[in-house]
């Protein structure tokens, strides 16, 4: 009897993990809010987004709203300005050498989910959720950190809560876990 107790115990102990991580990731605690990671080439975000220029943000991005992965900056996008516009600022020269290498700018994810986490980037553009309602204040941020969660409760919350826009997004575990 005694032998039994024991077999019964890891079932018992793995089902409590299961739930364990479950419930953390539901509640965020693996959540890397305010990451912000030192960049290659320091991009000023407030000045081409939110100054004189008003940069969108898919113009960087450029497959935000055609892919489920928004696309890293190009550094031909960045080139198509600065072959000609502030060539003498040191950032810029470092942008010309990765240009001049032809070589892309490893620039650092802020932003990553989990693996088996699927975040279809285009059907949230195309429906009309802004890219600061999961990506914060970006245009006005020096230095891009991560601003929300991301966890699995935080977008759950926005699926079920979702009035501006107002659309009609699922919510069952295939929506995001595919």
């Amino acid at each position: 009897m005694k032998l039994q107790g024991k077999w019964l115990a890891v079932p018992g102990l793995i089902a409590l993990a299961a739930t364990a991580a479950m419930l953390s990731a539901y509640a965020g605690a693996s959540s890397s809010e305010r990451n912000s990671p030192a960049q290659p080439v320091a991009f000023p975000h407030p000045q081409h987004a939110a100054g004189a220029l008003k940069m969108n943000c898919v113009y960087c991005h450029f497959s935000a709203n055609k892919s489920p992965d928004p696309g890293m900056p190009a550094v031909g996008t960045c080139m198509g300005c600065h072959t000609v516009i502030t060539t003498d600022k040191p950032e810029i020269k470092k942008l010309a050498a990765f240009w001049n290498a032809k070589q892309p700018v490893p620039w650092v994810r802020i932003h990553k989910l989990p693996e088996y986490v699927h975040f279809p980037h285009m059907r949230h553009v195309n429906g009309g959720v802004s890219c600061q309602t999961c990506h914060g204040d970006v245009q006005n941020m020096k230095q891009v950190s991560q601003a929300k969660s991301l966890n699995m409760g935080w977008c759950i919350n926005c699926h079920v809560g979702r009035s501006n826009p107002p659309l009609k997004a699922r919510y069952d575990c295939a929506t995001c876990h595919y």
